[in-house]
């Protein structure tokens, strides 16, 4: 690899049958980033012909985006480690096919990671839009690395599509476990965590976030535990135990209630 040549940021954007109206919305808002130094590999695991085609034809249209097919299914943590095989940006950012970048947000986290040397991890605010596009809420999370930590032993604090890292930290502290179906970026967060790693995230929304339905899958509760009792350690262990107790609690609950403690506790409505 050219250092002279290799992008400052690669995105990675894995896609899974995604509608090319929706990915193709997705894929126009990184291009007209305001921060231009970047690679975007699109990881499509379509089993639609028609809609592997569509997407790879895309992508062809700017020669900062690579259309990477595998040759069996992968799920979302073994494509986002696939990806990062072939990444060649010193900085990696995530988006998912049915996310939409704000403008400015490959150019902030940048900027903020290259002035803020101690941070490895860096996330934002999320807007949520429905299917039709429409903003009906947002969510914030905790700005710097103590609250983020103590924030996480409870709850998810990072924004998985909005994350910037550097490239470094897979190779030094693990990529993601790709046993893991669902919570796979809790189970690397909490993983990087013990580990030392700084986390940050910005007040700026860096992205909207489509998003129609708060139930979560049944499996999500038993990876979500399993990345906990994982990572299970003495630093911070009332709010670790607790942590263990809620989604213990949280996975017996009917599914409806679910639905409206989620909204209530984790969005803010429009």
């Amino acid at each position: 690899m050219n250092p002279k040549t290799a992008p400052k940021v690669t995105i990675l954007l894995p896609s899974f049958n995604e509608a090319l109206a929706v990915i193709g919305e997705s894929l126009g808002a990184i291009r007209c980033q305001t921060f231009s130094d970047f690679e975007c590999l699109v990881i499509d695991e379509s089993t639609d012909p028609a809609k592997a085609l569509a997407i790879q034809e895309e992508c062809a249209r700017d020669s900062r985006f690579h259309y990477l097919h595998p040759d069996s299914r992968l799920g979302l943590a073994g494509s986002l480690n696939l990806g990062l095989q072939f990444a060649k940006g010193v900085l990696i950012a995530r988006c998912d096919a049915d996310d939409i970048c704000l403008p400015n947000r490959l150019e902030l986290q940048v900027q903020y990671l290259e002035n803020h040397p101690e941070v490895g991890v860096l996330g934002g605010t999320i807007q949520i839009i429905d299917n039709t596009g429409c903003v009906t809420g947002s969510r914030t999370y905790p700005l710097m690395h103590a609250d983020i930590e103590s924030s996480m032993m409870l709850t998810n604090a990072m924004a998985h599509p909005t994350i910037m890292f550097r490239r470094d930290l897979p190779a030094q502290y693990g990529f993601y476990d790709p046993t893991f179906r669902y919570c796979e970026d809790l189970e690397l967060w909490l993983r990087w965590l013990n580990a030392g790693i700084q986390f940050a995230n910005l007040p700026d929304t860096l992205l909207k976030y489509r998003k129609q339905v708060t139930i979560r899958h049944s499996d999500h509760w038993w990876f979500n535990l399993m990345a906990r009792k994982r990572h299970y350690c003495k630093r911070r262990l009332m709010l670790r135990t607790a942590g263990i107790v809620v989604v213990a609690i949280c996975s017996k609950i009917p599914k409806p209630v679910q639905e409206i403690v989620y909204r209530a506790v984790m969005f803010n409505r429009k």
